[in-house]
């Protein structure tokens, strides 16, 4: 399918071409030729191909009524973005359906996978012929870079190779004492609210600014200090870019699908966006020079090299200048920012909603981690220790299937091929549903939507599961590469705050609201009551 830009790009050059040198218009008749040409165009796949024309129109669809500008996204759809809505409509296909058509902004067509056989297809077997669409990668390369998380082919396949070692199981393991010391300042300023006599705590805010805290320390071996210092400018900054606020930032999303070049026009939020990337990615590539320059003076000296953190870029600047530029290192540093603060943030918010209404699951918890370590969280030290919780792993694994913090996901093809045995032409945006995918009731039973950690304790589910049945990492060669990371930095979190206080829904505020953005997250500060554990 030929973009809509390479369209009006065709039309302009042929109208000026005949202005030039065959019938020269007039102003009075070029423009609205122009614009008759171009709209025709737009009524044609708006009210023509999609319903007439289109190979994909026998597909099955959702039983939900049309908007005439949003097609299927309005509504109901829209209030619950958690996917439910969408959930609801899935259950209700005839059994064996692989793949369904919902239609978009202005009737644009988008295929949903609803099938392990159409994952495996699209993750797997053709992960590289199903990249993102240029209207997600212009926008976000421009802010992160080229990193692992936008990198295609041959680009994607070397820098994961080249990142491995940095996300080696070793690695992981020896970051675990980083994770608890960076949580258990998250318990220290709960400490402090609650000496003040501040019960009632908003916790988005709180958990957001100890991961980036974590990400800058594990990703650069940088203190940060977000958490106790919220006016940074590197903070402010990565807000701007990552929390974006009001309807205007969904207008500008919906206009960028639209028009491929929106993000490079002089708008206040377009400028706005740049300057703050500036301002990350200066702070990156200086903190890397600086790097580099201790591991040229360390070379000079002939003397080894050891970094005091085991973080990524210096597993970087080790594998050699041939591998990794400065800008490379930023660029990859900034993706981790993203990938790894912004996800694991919404998670565990989360997982405090999904204990304030499981109240005895709470209990359950802090107990396990009460029974295992009687004397206190400072004799939790190692990876062995957190691995050794098994209602908490059940417990992070349970809120994010049912919960995860990225809801959906899209590629597109970028050449004609089948998926599930159906014909999908070249430029088809095909929607990953993994909200919908982790809570059908084919793949997980008929309690599928139900909070219960349990379910994790059955052999047959572990032995017998698809890797396409829990998607929150997403599977294939564009799997996660930072799972185990998230994990183990999630649980630490929660060790220290489930084993410290106990949280609860303030009265008459006992339904949080979440939307999805970037992530499934908090609306608001979501304020709880927090209360002290004693004797822990």
């Amino acid at each position: 399918m030929v973009s809509s830009t390479a369209i009006a790009g065709s039309w302009l050059v042929a109208l000026l071409l005949i202005n030039r040198y065959v019938h020269p218009f007039s102003n009075w008749t070029f423009y609205p030729l122009l614009f008759l040409g171009l709209s025709a165009r737009r009524i044609y796949y708006w009210r023509i191909y999609p319903f007439h024309v289109s190979k994909l129109r026998n597909l099955a669809q959702i039983d939900y009524p049309l908007h005439p500008l949003w097609g299927h996204f309005h509504g109901e759809a829209m209030e619950r973005s958690d996917g439910t809505a969408l959930l609801d409509r899935v259950e209700l296909l005839p059994e064996g359906t692989q793949l369904m058509r919902v239609l978009g902004l202005l009737n644009t067509e988008r295929v949903m996978l609803v099938s392990l056989q159409a994952l495996q297809d699209v993750l797997q077997t053709q992960c590289y012929e199903f990249p993102k669409p240029p209207y997600i990668t212009k926008q976000l390369q421009g802010v992160l870079g080229n990193g692992l998380l936008f990198a295609e082919g041959e680009a994607h396949k070397r820098q994961r190779k080249l990142l491995m070692p940095a996300f080696s199981y070793g690695r992981i393991k020896s970051l675990v004492p980083v994770f608890l010391q960076e949580a258990n300042r998250l318990s220290n300023v709960l400490e402090s609210k609650l000496s003040a006599s501040e019960s009632k705590i908003g916790m988005s805010p709180l958990v957001s600014r100890l991961t980036l805290d974590i990400i800058y320390r594990t990703g650069l071996g940088t203190q940060f200090d977000a958490l106790e210092n919220p006016d940074n400018k590197l903070a402010l900054a990565y807000d701007t870019i990552f929390s974006p606020r009001g309807k205007t930032s969904k207008i500008f999303f919906l206009l960028a699908m639209l028009v491929p070049m929106f993000y490079r026009l002089p708008f206040k939020r377009n400028v706005v966006l740049r300057q703050s990337r500036e301002t990350m990615n200066k702070f990156a590539t200086d903190a890397i020079e600086k790097k580099i320059e201790k591991f040229r003076e360390s070379e000079k000296n002939d003397v080894k090299y050891e970094s005091k953190d085991v973080d990524l870029i210096s597993i970087m600047i080790e594998e050699g200048p041939k591998e990794w530029g400065v800008q490379d290192m930023a660029d990859q540093l900034l993706t981790f920012l993203v990938a790894g603060h912004e996800t694991t943030a919404s998670a565990v918010c989360l997982a405090l909603d999904h204990l304030c209404k499981n109240p005895a699951i709470q209990t359950r918890l802090r107990n396990e981690i009460h029974a295992a370590f009687p004397e206190g969280y400072n004799t939790i030290q190692t990876y062995d220790d957190v691995e050794s919780l098994s209602f908490l792993n059940n417990v992070i694994r349970e809120v994010l299937r049912v919960t995860p913090p990225v809801v959906a996901t899209v590629r597109q093809a970028s050449q004609d091929c089948l998926v599930a045995g159906q014909f999908i032409p070249k430029g088809t945006n095909v929607a990953v549903p993994l909200a919908v995918i982790n809570r059908l009731k084919s793949i997980w039973g008929e309690d599928a939507r139900e909070f219960r950690p349990d379910r994790w304790d059955d052999p047959k589910l572990l032995a017998g599961g698809n890797s396409m049945a829990f998607l929150t990492f997403i599977a294939g060669p564009r799997a996660c590469i930072g799972r185990r990371f998230s994990e183990l930095e999630y649980k630490s979190i929660l060790i220290a705050l489930v084993g410290k206080f106990e949280f609860a829904f303030i009265p008459g505020e006992e339904e949080i609201k979440f939307s999805s953005r970037i992530t499934y997250r908090p609306v608001g500060s979501m304020p709880l009551n927090v209360t002290k554990v004693q004797g822990w």
